[in-house]
């Protein structure tokens, strides 16, 4: 008994978490206590100062971001650091990733506040599951383990299937969660049996612990050089990836997106666009280039076929649709397109670099600059009246100009940026993937890339068409819109966020 004792404080000692473990994940910790304290909050305030539930969830990631932003520091390692035994990693750059997250949560805070606020819908308790999930998503881009990367996706997954049914009044809303949560559901199912088949299939051959991404890449490059790969293996791998597209939402996982991102509401289906598709990108990065990159010579090709198809899928979707929201979803679709052409370019040719930036760091930029476009585009739709949320139609755009300078600006600024229209942001984010294809010599996928973008150019100036270029009708009266400071405030932030964002990339 005394024996079994001393060997479970041996195990205890081994594996307990170091102080150091608890300093890397700082951020995530300040992010969850933040949700903490907004639940705690719409607790015990009076109904008169819930008001104040919002503010705290945005100064409190404000912090946060500068917080992360900080390097060096225990939670921004300057080298590849694994803690808690080797659960979590940090081997992406961190800055960036988190910033995604937290900037995404911010500006989906500024979004949500008024439009539930209008809707009676309750602001404190959409704060707190925001809050939550952006934490789950912080977390899974640090896995370095299936267990961390399964329990992160999930709750972050159940978190998301209560924003995008939370007005509950909205038939629109209920429908897209009951959708959302089948989809994601099949997309979890994908995952759980490859992780079971990668499980078995490598644990049979003696890997001490084949969950961890490091002791798979590890023998997995040991079987590739021998020619002894399971297909069991290979199946596992093919789920799991497959598992991860419907989360990025890519080629032929994306159906669910434009049903999703119709009827959930606006600020939810900005922050489903940005950070869920945040978390696809840095997972496929995560998997491709570390425990599966031996495969690359089976995973690139794949990767390619992928890229392309969701590049010419999502285009063309996109040219058909007549309701704004719908029209994003399916741009969005492309957009995860050029995400899967970086990650292709790193598989393809390990380390590759396009002007002087990694694949990684370039991923990350790419999402920074899809945030500002798509929360620009998200502002001008929220401000604008309609008696159904789901129901934007792009003729309702007609007049935007006269009714509001600052908004038609907003979109004309947000378009732009998606579009890639020079000097934006978005369109120094496409030209580093671009220079990504080149340096791979990837010519076709290079070639789909340029398609898109033309045709891209089509239905994103339909929609400024209707605001800006369209004359409504004369006799029509058309009131001037109010738009809030914290809206003015957001735009004007955005607006040269995505005018200058790219420039000082380059610089």
């Amino acid at each position: 008994m005394t024996a079994f004792i001393a060997n479970i404080d041996l195990a205890f000692k081994t594996l307990a978490p170091r102080a150091t473990d608890w300093q890397s994940i700082l951020p995530e910790i300040a992010v969850a206590g933040l949700a903490l304290f907004c639940l705690v909050q719409a607790m015990l305030l009076p109904k008169a100062l819930r008001y104040l539930i919002p503010a705290t969830a945005r100064v409190g990631l404000c912090l946060v971001i500068v917080m992360s932003l900080i390097t060096p520091a225990p939670w921004a390692p300057s080298s590849d650091l694994e803690s808690f035994s080797g659960l979590l990693r940090q081997n992406l750059p961190f800055a960036g990733v988190r910033a995604v997250f937290l900037f995404s949560a911010l500006l989906t805070s500024f979004l949500a506040a008024g439009f539930l606020r209008d809707r009676k819908a309750a602001v404190a308790d959409y704060h707190h599951v925001l809050l939550v999930v952006t934490a789950a998503f912080m977390l899974l881009a640090q896995s370095n383990h299936f267990v961390t990367f399964f329990v992160s996706l999930e709750t972050a997954a159940v978190g998301l299937y209560v924003l995008v049914g939370y007005l509950r009044r909205s038939d629109a809303s209920l429908e897209a969660g009951v959708k959302y949560l089948v989809a994601g559901g099949l997309s979890s199912a994908l995952l759980l049996m490859g992780i079971v088949l990668v499980y078995g299939s490598l644990g049979a051959v003696g890997v001490a612990d084949s969950l961890n991404f490091t002791q798979i890449g590890k023998i997995l490059a040991l079987q590739t050089a021998a020619h002894t790969l399971s297909p069991l293996t290979l199946a596992g791998v093919a789920l799991i990836l497959g598992g991860v597209a419907f989360k990025l939402g890519a080629f032929p996982f994306h159906a669910w997106i434009p049903d999703v991102y119709q009827g959930a509401p606006t600020p939810t289906t900005a922050f489903l666009g940005t950070a869920s598709k945040a978390a696809g990108a840095f997972t496929l990065v995560l998997l491709a280039t570390g425990p599966f990159a031996p495969l690359a010579v089976k995973v690139g090709p794949l990767l390619a076929i992928a890229t392309v198809l969701t590049l010419l899928v999502g285009n063309l979707g996109a040219l058909a649709a007549t309701d704004i929201k719908r029209t994003l979803a399916l741009s969005g679709v492309s957009h995860a397109g050029f995400i899967l052409a970086a990650v292709t370019a790193t598989v393809v040719v390990p380390g590759i670099t396009a002007y002087d930036y990694n694949a990684e760091q370039i991923v990350v930029f790419y999402l920074l600059a899809y945030l500002a476009g798509t929360f620009l585009t998200s502002q001008a739709l929220v401000s604008l009246p309609a008696a159904e949320d789901h129901r934007r139609p792009q003729l309702a755009l007609r007049g935007l100009l006269r009714r509001s300078p600052m908004l038609a600006a907003s979109l004309g600024f947000g378009i732009g940026s998606l579009a890639g229209v020079p000097p934006t942001v978005g369109f120094i984010a496409k030209l580093l993937v671009l220079g990504l294809l080149v340096k791979a010599k990837l010519w076709w996928v290079l070639g789909a890339a340029l398609i898109s973008v033309a045709v891209s150019i089509h239905y994103y100036f339909s929609i400024l068409r209707e605001a800006v270029v369209r004359p409504s009708d004369d006799s029509e009266d058309l009131a001037p819109l109010e738009i809030s400071f914290s809206a003015r405030f957001l735009i004007g932030a955005l607006a040269t966020a995505a005018l200058l964002g790219g420039l000082l990339i380059l610089a």
